[in-house]
């Protein structure tokens, strides 16, 4: 795997000696060894506070009661198993992969367009106004009422679908696996970490998707 980098011209000769390589049929350069991403930093972005999502990305669904109209729809969340995280408190980067472990986040921005398109185009998944939140977010909305599904609720209540206790939960959930040709640069992704993590990808059903 391997994470592309923006490197002006002058600095390329610096970026070279941190482990940085050209690719002549794209005209980038890129960084093959993971372990060189925190030296690597500036080049990969210019954000004090970012994420790097390694090797894949999942789509996670589930089913809910819609509270509206009281009929099941499908929800969806994310899922990153190795990923390194930038920050005020880990300038230097923190990897983490806790051995194939699948963890939920809500959302991740900014979204890359393919897996966007996909998920509008799939699901009933768009922008819209929570008066819970006060703000307009892309949000999973009713299949049947169209009414918005709201994050909270949706990931952070013991009855959501991506709350997992226990074996059963878990296998309760569709996940898309995305290999990504190039480890995924996000500026937020709130990643939420669960002592049952494990239970995910050793119970819920996994295919891959290409986009």
């Amino acid at each position: 795997m391997a994470i592309l980098l923006d490197v002006p011209y002058a600095e390329k000769d610096q970026a070279k000696a941190l482990g940085a390589l050209w690719n002549p049929e794209i005209k980038r350069w890129y960084a093959k060894n993971r372990y060189s991403y925190p030296k690597l930093k500036r080049w990969i972005s210019q954000n004090e506070n970012f994420f790097i999502i390694c090797e894949q990305l999942y789509i996670i669904q589930g089913e809910r009661i819609c509270f509206k109209c009281g009929k099941k729809t499908r929800v969806i969340g994310y899922g990153v198993e190795s990923y390194f995280e930038f920050g005020d408190e880990v300038d230097n980067g923190v990897y983490h992969d806790k051995g194939g472990e699948i963890h939920v986040t809500d959302y991740i921005a900014p979204f890359p367009d393919k897996l966007l398109n996909y998920v509008q185009s799939n699901y009933n998944y768009k922008e819209k106004y929570s008066k819970f939140a006060g703000c307009t977010y892309l949000a999973n909305c009713c299949d049947n009422c169209d009414t918005l599904q709201g994050d909270y609720f949706l990931f952070n209540e013991v009855d959501s679908p991506f709350w997992i206790n226990d074996e059963s939960d878990a296998s309760k959930l569709k996940l898309y696996r995305i290999p990504l040709e190039y480890d995924l640069v996000v500026d937020f992704a709130s990643i939420t970490l669960s002592s049952n993590d494990f239970l995910i990808k050793e119970y819920g059903q996994i295919s891959d998707l290409n986009l």
